[in-house]
């Protein structure tokens, strides 16, 4: 099958460009592929002042291992649109595949979905995010206006298929799992005896995940012997959280690693932790989660979005209520109760039948080279 694939890869940092980049190198496993990033994803004003290069990867690299790869798209430019348009066009795909997470892109994919149908070419829309996590009014808007001109699209949750469903009942709307994020362990480092047990949140630290609920919960445990690494920019800074740690008297027990992390430095903190926790107020999915389990760690993260679709209760995990710290200080406290559990070993006879790329890759196949008429449908 001949498939196009617009999405950031590397060097383009962040959880969305490692997850077109793991999607892209199993669909040129199978098939051939045009893969369009971009030179420019966002303009300044939207990203901040923020890099959105990872300078760990080298774009020629990893332009050597795809067949067909460019880094062309100003997404700021409707000239660029057209000359992608037209390279499409040239290279006449059987199904072409938009990831979608944020509102930004509405105007740019309207055009190319008016483009490609012109041309009857197959659109999936891959939803990573149906609703931005942090959304407003404009931006609902502007998703419900895009979304009801898709044929088809691909969730990884229960909550985001009915959504999608909810925006537009014709679509052929598939459910599969958010796939692993593998990473290669490092070596475990001898550990600080006093430091019995190891506890991570990770990521771009915005309100909505809750980092202030996890201090809080910390400091119920002060009797315990546990320490937390947050690692990750603080979107809005982190004078809140500093408050938090200093007014609850924690500072000993928590250490901030504020800044954008390379692949092999995320890899020692991954390592190094014996659990991710994830006090999120609100999500859907979670790259977090899909990388912990890559890492074979265990997560503790709060009943919201889709996680309880994801995490097995005792077994790989374990979900607790969003926004209080006592129910996630006694979500902390049963994980010290029960290292006995072999959760790498769970994690990974889970994974492996219900969040592979090679499995999501089947969906797409299937939607590929399916008829055009429509319907829903569920998968995983």
């Amino acid at each position: 099958m001949k498939i196009c694939l617009i999405a950031p890869v590397p060097p383009f940092r962040g959880g969305i460009a490692k997850y077109c980049y793991s999607l892209a190198q199993e669909l040129e496993k199978r098939h051939d592929l045009l893969l369009l990033s971009y030179k420019r994803q966002y303009p300044e004003l939207l990203y901040g002042k923020k890099s959105q290069v990872d300078p760990e990867y080298d774009a020629q690299s990893i332009a050597n291992e795809f067949k067909h790869l460019s880094y062309d798209i100003n997404s700021t430019s409707i000239f660029s649109w057209l000359k992608i348009s037209r390279k499409i066009a040239v290279f006449m795909p059987d199904l072409v595949i938009l990831p979608w997470w944020v509102a930004y892109w509405g105007p740019m994919y309207v055009y190319l979905l008016a483009s490609l149908k012109k041309k009857n070419i197959k659109v999936l829309f891959l939803c990573i995010n149906v609703f931005e996590h942090e959304d407003n009014v404009i931006k609902k808007m502007v998703t419900g206006f895009v979304l009801k001109k898709v044929d088809a699209m691909l969730v990884h949750s229960e909550q985001e298929k009915d959504s999608a469903i909810g925006i537009n009942p014709k679509a052929t709307v598939i459910k599969h799992l958010l796939p692993l994020f593998e990473y290669t362990p490092l070596p475990v480092e001898t550990r600080q005896e006093q430091i019995a047990f190891q506890m991570l949140f990770f990521g771009f630290i915005r309100p909505y995940k809750g980092l202030d609920v996890l201090l809080k919960a910390v400091s119920i445990l002060k009797g315990q012997n546990i320490s937390l690494k947050v690692v990750g920019e603080f979107w809005n800074g982190k004078d809140e959280y500093l408050k938090v740690i200093n007014e609850y008297g924690i500072s000993g027990m928590v250490e901030i690693i504020d800044h954008y992390v390379s692949d092999q430095e995320m890899s020692r903190y991954f390592t190094e932790s014996d659990l991710v926790v994830l006090p999120y107020r609100k999500s859907i999915t979670s790259g977090v989660i899909a990388t912990a389990y890559g890492f074979k760690k265990p997560v503790l993260a709060t009943n919201v979005g889709g996680f309880y679709e994801v995490i097995q209760e005792g077994i790989t995990g374990k979900i607790v209520p969003p926004d209080d710290p006592k129910a996630l200080a006694d979500g902390i406290e049963w994980f010290l109760s029960n290292r006995q559990i072999n959760f790498a070993e769970n994690i990974v006879n889970y994974t492996m039948k219900e969040m592979s790329w090679s499995s999501l890759v089947d969906v797409v196949e299937e939607l590929g080279t399916r008829d055009e008429g429509r319907g829903m449908r569920d998968e995983g």
